[in-house]
């Protein structure tokens, strides 16, 4: 029962699995997150993966935490619903869709509403 499989390798300290992560790649981990504080650990892990360094994402999670970095801080720019207040005079909701009318003929309507003043237009063809 405590035989490995042919062709299955232990480690220098007997253990099986993957071998551990590499000292420096957890210190340039660490460097890229001092130097990109804005940085996440997503995208710490695609500027390595860019760069040919095979680690993956809760590697990069787990190396920040344990360091007390934040994995995802918290972004300066405005929420989603600030953005979205900002540019609702640019947005428009649409919706295409067909209407059966009462002499059995079928409408196609589409419908636009201006998010910023809740005013809505529409067009149709018989």
């Amino acid at each position: 029962m405590g035989e490995l499989a042919p062709g299955a390798a232990r480690s220098r300290r007997g253990r099986t699995g993957r071998p551990a992560t590499g000292r420096n790649i957890r210190a340039l981990v660490l460097r890229l997150a001092q130097e990109n504080p804005e940085w996440g650990y997503r995208r710490i892990h695609g500027e390595l993966a860019g760069l040919g360094v095979k680690v993956a994402a809760s590697t990069v999670w787990e190396f920040l935490k344990k360091a007390g970095i934040d994995p995802a801080p918290r972004r300066s720019g405005p929420t989603w619903s600030q953005f979205l207040r900002s540019q609702a005079e640019a947005i428009l909701a649409c919706d295409f869709f067909t209407a059966d009318l009462l002499d059995g003929t079928q409408a196609y309507v589409l419908a636009v509403i201006e998010h910023a003043t809740r005013r809505g237009a529409s067009a149709s063809s018989e």
